[in-house]
């Protein structure tokens, strides 16, 4: 086809007005979706803590009926592990019969020189995780709590500046903003003489700087699993979400 790149999408749907799709954004697949499809509205479902790239303003808050008031569809590309938005989005599209569409990059996989532990939910690594270990853990401010259990000293890296204390007995908030790359993120690993990683399994490339480094040190990674998905369409690409628009918008 003319103008179509090979596992791409056509050039000329860029030049489509796509006023009434919905992008519930929150990931990096989110911005480049809301940059090929010009027109289309951007939802988060709170602030961001650092500006993204958006090619038109997005509106923060909760979808309804009022706010859904002309979407003919929904694509939600919230963060992979933002389940509480995407069951929301699902829950409001289901109710408003609107065609819905997640999109979910994929999970990281282990290789044969990682030392990963997988477990089902931040509260767990206390099993896992002897006492009295250095551990730098990137599971967001909402989920530091449930590390309440583990018996060590806690380096929890945040995008941008701490605004509240540090929710557990032992560590502190290591504030930074990305993109951090791997001899980065070595250097900060040894700096902070750190003996475990634990992370949420978020996939996608800008994550994956701080496991190579684990990888390099050989150090072990308490790996997070993704809380459970609403069902529905789902796709793992841009490209994909693209081609499912063209089939319902046009």
């Amino acid at each position: 086809m003319a103008g179509a790149r090979p596992g791409g999408y056509d050039r000329r749907m860029a030049r489509t007005d796509h006023s009434g799709v919905l992008i519930v954004g929150g990931s990096a697949e989110a911005r480049r979706l809301a940059r090929a499809l010009p027109g289309a509205q951007v939802r988060l479902g709170v602030p961001e803590r650092q500006a993204g790239h958006w090619p038109v303003p997005p509106v923060t808050g909760s979808l309804d009926a009022t706010t859904l008031m002309g979407v003919r569809a929904v694509i939600e590309a919230a963060h992979p592990c933002d389940v509480a938005l995407a069951w929301h989005a699902a829950r409001v599209c289901a109710e408003l019969g609107l065609p819905h569409l997640q999109l979910v990059r994929p999970a990281w996989r282990s290789g044969r020189r990682d030392r990963w532990v997988p477990v089902r939910r931040a509260r767990d690594v206390a099993a896992v995780i002897p006492a009295g270990a250095r551990v730098f853990a990137t599971l967001g401010r909402g989920l530091l709590p449930e590390l309440r259990r583990l018996d060590a000293t806690v380096l929890a890296r945040v995008i941008g500046e701490a605004e509240r204390p540090f929710p557990l007995r032992h560590g502190r908030f290591i504030p930074g903003d990305g993109p951090f790359s791997l001899d980065d993120e070595i250097r900060l690993l040894r700096g902070l003489r750190i003996d475990w990683l634990v992370l949420r399994n978020a996939g996608g490339p800008g994550g994956w700087p701080k496991l190579a480094a684990a990888r390099a040190l050989g150090l072990p990674v308490a790996m997070v699993a993704r809380p459970a998905r609403p069902p529905g369409p789902r796709v793992g690409t841009v490209e994909e979400a693209l081609r499912w628009t063209k089939s319902q918008v046009g």
